[in-house]
C-alpha cells in the first residue's frame, strides 16, 4: 500500500469486547478494547464483529461494534430437553448443532467482510469461532490462550467442542498466527502443530502518572495489605492464595486481605472462602468484579499482591499491577519468568510455603522493597508500555496488508 497514508480497514471478530452493553468480558474484551482505541488513532478503521442470542450495534469512541444474531438460542431450545433428560447422544447433537452454528457465524461473517472491503481480519484463538470463513483477505490469528493450550498446558478441564472446532480453525488459519508471550507461541505451536513458530508480540498497557514518594510503604499503600486481582478459580489460584493468608494472620492478627475478580461459577462462595480461618475471614473483603477503570483506585492501597496461578499464557493484571510500583508474589510458571526477576521487580513462589515466606519478608522490609518497587515500574515502561506495542503490533499489520491469503 506504499505510504500507508490511506486508512487500513481491520475486523476483529471475537466472543466478548470490554462495553457495558456487551455484558461480562474477560482478559480478551479487556484487551480489544483497549487496543483498538488506541489503534484508531492511527489511521486504522476499526469494526468488531460479534455474535450472540440478540443483535446489536453501536460505536464505541470510533469503533463500530456489531453483534449478529447466531444460532445459540435456538440451538439451546434443542439441547435443553435432550441434556435435562440425559437422552442418549446428545453429544453427538451438541456438535452438530455446534457446526451448524459455526458454520452460520463463518458464511455470515464472509458476506460481511466482502461487502464492507476490509484490509485485515483478526480471529482470536479461543473456540475456533469462524473456522469456515472464506475470502482473500489477510487473516490473523492472535493467542490468547486456547482451550487446547489451556487443557494441555494448564490443567484446565477439556471444553470439547472448542477443542474440535480450534483444531479445524488452525488447521486452516495458520500463516500470520501472533502470541502474546513466548511460551503461548510454545505452546501454540506445539498444540496445533504448526510449521512455524507464531510472532511474539507482548500484550501492553498504559502506565498511569504516579505520585512519586521516597518510601513504598508510604501512603497511597496500607501496611499488611494483600490483595489477590484475578478470576475467582481454583486454577487461578484463589485456594493458595486463601491459604497464604490463613497462615499470615496468624503472625500478623491486622492483615488484611483484598480480593478482586469475577465470582467464576460462584467459585467465592462455594469453595474459597470456606478455606479461610474464622479470623481470616473476619478480615477479609471481597469487591466481585471492578470496572477496569477503576481498578487502580483499589490496587495502589496494596502492600503485597499474589498470582499464585497453575497457567497463564501473559498476565495483563500482571502488568497493571506492577505499573502501579507495588510488589507482586507469582508462581513459578514459564510466562510469569518472562517478565519477573526474582527479588529484583518481584518475587518467584516455588512452592505454597514460599507464598509466606515471602509475604513476610516484605512485610518485615527484609528486602529492599523499594528498590523492587521502582524495578516493577521500570520493567513496565522499557518493555510493555502500550505505545511501543502498538508500534509493533502497526509495523506487522503494515508488514502483511499488500498480501493475499
Amino acid at each position: 500500500m506504499g505510504s500507508f497514508e490511506k486508512n487500513i480497514k481491520i475486523c476483529f471478530v471475537t466472543r466478548e469486547y470490554a462495553h457495558p452493553h456487551m455484558g461480562k468480558t474477560g482478559g480478551i474484551g479487556v484487551f480489544l478494547k483497549q487496543f483498538t482505541q488506541e489503534l484508531k488513532q492511527h489511521h486504522f478503521d476499526i469494526v468488531i464483529f460479534t455474535f450472540g442470542a440478540n443483535p446489536l450495534k453501536f460505536n464505541d469512541a470510533g469503533a463500530n461494534i456489531v453483534r449478529i444474531r447466531d444460532l445459540s438460542r435456538f440451538n439451546e431450545w434443542i439441547k435443553a430437553p435432550l441434556r435435562r433428560h440425559k437422552v442418549p447422544g446428545y453429544i453427538t447433537v451438541k456438535l452438530i448443532l455446534e457446526f451448524i452454528n459455526r458454520f452460520y457465524i463463518s458464511m455470515y461473517l464472509s458476506v460481511f467482510v466482502l461487502k464492507h472491503k476490509f484490509d485485515v481480519i483478526e480471529f482470536h484463538d479461543y473456540g475456533g469461532d469462524a473456522p469456515y470463513f472464506i475470502g482473500r483477505i489477510t487473516k490473523i490469528v492472535r493467542c490468547h490462550g486456547s482451550a487446547n493450550t489451556l487443557h494441555q498446558f494448564m490443567g484446565y478441564g477439556k471444553r470439547l467442542t472448542d477443542f474440535i472446532f480450534e483444531r479445524h480453525f488452525f488447521k486452516r488459519f495458520h500463516n500470520h498466527v501472533i502470541a502474546v508471550s513466548k511460551y503461548s507461541a510454545e505452546t501454540t505451536k506445539q498444540a496445533f502443530q504448526l510449521k512455524k513458530m507464531p510472532k511474539v508480540i507482548y500484550s501492553g498497557i498504559q502506565v498511569p502518572s504516579a505520585k512519586s514518594k521516597s518510601r513504598y510503604i508510604d501512603l497511597p499503600t496500607v501496611p499488611y495489605t494483600i490483595f489477590y486481582f484475578g478470576s475467582i478459580r481454583e486454577r487461578k489460584g484463589i485456594d493458595i492464595a486463601c491459604r497464604t493468608f490463613n497462615a499470615i494472620v496468624v503472625k500478623y492478627p491486622d492483615a488484611t486481605f483484598h480480593v478482586l475478580g469475577n465470582n467464576n461459577n460462584d467459585y467465592w462462595n462455594t469453595d474459597a472462602k470456606h478455606i479461610l480461618s474464622t479470623q481470616a475471614l473476619q478480615n477479609t473483603t471481597y469487591y466481585g468484579a471492578i470496572p477496569n477503570v477503576e481498578i487502580n483506585n483499589y490496587l495502589q492501597n496494596a502492600h503485597v499482591v499474589l498470582f499464585p496461578s497453575f497457567g497463564e499464557n501473559f498476565s495483563i493484571a500482571l502488568l497493571e499491577v506492577m505499573a502501579l510500583g507495588k510488589i507482586v508474589i507469582v508462581s513459578d510458571i514459564p510466562s510469569f519468568h518472562e517478565i519477573i526477576k526474582h527479588e529484583e521487580n518481584g518475587f518467584i513462589a516455588k512452592n505454597d510455603d514460599d507464598y509466606v515466606k515471602l509475604v513476610e519478608k516484605v512485610f518485615n522490609q527484609a528486602v529492599d522493597i523499594n528498590t523492587i518497587s521502582k524495578q516493577a515500574l521500570k520493567t513496565i515502561v522499557a518493555n510493555f508500555e502500550r505505545k511501543q506495542v502498538i508500534k509493533q503490533n502497526i509495523n506487522y499489520y503494515k508488514s502483511l496488508v499488500s498480501f493475499e491469503s
